[in-house]
This record gives C-alpha cells, structure tokens and sequence, in this order.
C-alpha cells in the first residue's frame, strides 16, 4: 500500500477544526504544530489514493490561495507497518476492521499523477534534446541492423510523454494538457522522420535495405494487439504509483523506429515501404491512447467537482469513439499495404 505526507501550511483555522474536515477521510496520523512565524503546519499520513481528497478539502475551506501551501511528499517507508497495526486492531476489537474503502485497489491520486505527466507533454529544449538523441541511436541500429541499439532508442522514449498526456486529457476533458500534448507530439514525429531522411540520404543503399529497416514495413494486426496490451500495461502502471516500470512495460510498443526507418525509405524512394513503417507509428500511436484512455477511467481517474467530471465524462465517450474509427481505418490501412506489398 502507497502511502503520501501531506504537509499544509495555512494562516487560518484551528488544527482541531481542520481535523474535523477530515473526518471523512482514513487518516492513520495527524500532526500539529505552530510555526515561529504564526503559521501552522499539519501532516498528514494518508494513502496515495486519498490525496486528491485531502487537496479538495483544504482548497474548498481556505479560498484564498496566498493563504496556504500544500505539499505531498512520497512515503518509503513507515514503522510500525500498516497490516501490523491492522492485525493488533483486530486482536483487540475481535472484528475484521477492514472497510470497503480500505480493501479498494491501491493507487495514486489525480492530482500527484497529473503533476507527473503534465511536464513530459510540454515542448521543450530538453524534449527536443531527448527526441533528437534517441532519433540519431534509432537510425544507427536501423542501418547497423543492431536490435540492441534500436532498444536503446526505445529505453530513451521522449514521445510516450505526450502521448500518455494525451490519454490524461481525454480523461480529465483537459482542454490545455491537450493543447500542449498535441503539438509536442507532431513536432517530435516530424523531427524522427527528419533524421531517418538525413541519415537514409547519407548511407549506403545496401543499409537502408537492412532487415530492422524492412521489418517496419511489415505491418500485421497482432501489432495492434500487442500496441493495446503494452499501452495498458504502461497506463496501469502509473496510476498504481509504479512509473518506474513504464518504459518496461511500454518498450515493446515501438514509437519512435518506425518514424525514423518512414524517413529512411522515404530518402531512398520506397514509398509504399515508408507507408507501412508510418501505418505502424499511427497503429501504436492510436492503440496507446486508446488503451490509455480506457485504463485511466477504469482506474478512477476523474475530476472530483460534479461540473468537471460531467464535462470529462463528455471528453471520455468522445475520445474512445474517435481513437476506435482511427483503429478501424487504420486496419483498412493494414489490409491494402499487405495486398501492396504482396505485388512488390
């Protein structure tokens, strides 16, 4: 079980009375003290999963944001452990004190999973650096006919950023994480497919025939199968506060390769070839979000205020319609690139 310390400093309000506006929430430990400069700080022991709840309260009863200050701090570990404490309760109660609530799927709250995806969908000087990077190590494996270098471009993976922000906004109905999202993606796409020309142009012929670079022609639908396993796998990771498997679980699912041989063939003229490398990005591209999507709402990942969640349920229907008519189009795709490379 993930559990958060949450540490609000605030200028108003007694700790007993905020304590009250707990009263609904599982807190294992509360904290009180008076700072020198007369501000209170409280902490608070939650589990992950209840720091959205926590933010909703506290934001509600203090308004005015100069006012406080919340942070949310990871907890690795806490003495006594929590089943211990459960089982000393029990003993002494001779009742199962588990509630619902308590059994319920363990995870990480809206607000700390927003916090860590909103950054990777941004254009930036660095996204620009890691995309450029993992483009060059991409094209090299390609040519090399190296698996072992086209992993390492796969570990790299600048572009699951946005498009894991991409699923979150579909979820959330965030209009601007969706701005943001969009743009990054197009502009590292283009810029995969630019270096797989510069680096096709300048290669010998013999090594843009390589097998990795023909093997991203080769498009079939268990690719879309394997894109939807990997993208939830990926989404279910975060949000059971296990980002540090993402790109694990994720690495299958080849993003960025596929650009990168699209601009390899596209330079030496093998268009149809390129076609079915650029249908493989989009079928991962689609299936990701798709799995994203539907792996953040199964989760619980909503707005907290009714007037969100009506407009995010909106967002949610909406996206999952689109990103399934990309999926069939883009199967209709697969069926005519296999009867055009059957002729070649």
């Amino acid at each position: 079980m993930s559990f958060r310390l949450v540490e609000i400093f605030h200028q108003k309000g007694d700790p007993e009375d905020l304590k009250f506006l707990l009263q609904d929430i599982p807190v294992r430990e509360f904290w009180a003290d008076t700072l020198p400069d007369g501000k209170t700080n409280i902490r608070l022991l939650i589990r992950a999963r209840d720091v959205d709840r926590v933010i909703d309260v506290f934001q509600s009863f203090f308004k005015d944001k100069g006012s406080y200050r919340i942070v949310v701090l990871p907890v690795d570990a806490s003495v006594p452990r929590e089943e211990d404490v459960e089982e000393d309760q029990e003993a002494e109660t001779g009742e199962n004190e588990e509630t619902a609530e308590s059994a319920q799927e363990d995870g990480i709250g809206l607000e700390e999973l927003y916090q860590k995806i909103s950054p990777s969908a941004v254009l930036s000087k660095r996204f620009m650096w890691l995309v450029l990077l993992s483009s060059i190590v991409a094209a090299i494996g390609l040519l090399k006919d190296d698996v072992a270098v086209i992993i390492g471009s796969m570990v790299i993976a600048p572009l699951l950023g946005p498009f894991v922000g991409l699923s979150l906004a579909s979820v959330m109905g965030d209009i601007q994480l969706l701005k943001r999202s969009l743009p990054t993606i197009a502009v590292g796409a283009l810029t995969a497919v630019f270096i797989g020309l510069l680096a096709g142009f300048f290669a010998p012929t013999s090594m843009a025939f390589s097998h990795e670079v023909l093997s991203r022609s080769q498009v079939d639908f268990l690719f879309i199968l394997l894109a939807i396993a990997s993208g939830i796998a990926g989404a279910y990771s975060l949000t059971q506060d296990m980002p540090e498997t993402l790109v694990g679980v994720m690495m299958a699912v080849s993003i960025l390769p596929p650009l990168v041989a699209s601009g390899i063939m596209l330079s030496k003229h093998m268009v149809i070839q390129a076609s079915g490398a650029f249908i493989l990005f989009l079928i991962n591209a689609v299936c990701i979000n798709l799995s994203g999507v539907v792996t953040f709402a199964a989760n619980g990942i909503r707005p907290l205020k009714i007037w969100q969640a009506e407009r995010a349920k909106k967002a949610l229907v909406f996206s999952i319609i689109v990103w399934i008519l990309c999926l069939l189009l883009l199967s209709g795709a697969i069926f005519v690139e296999q009867q055009l490379l059957a002729k070649h």
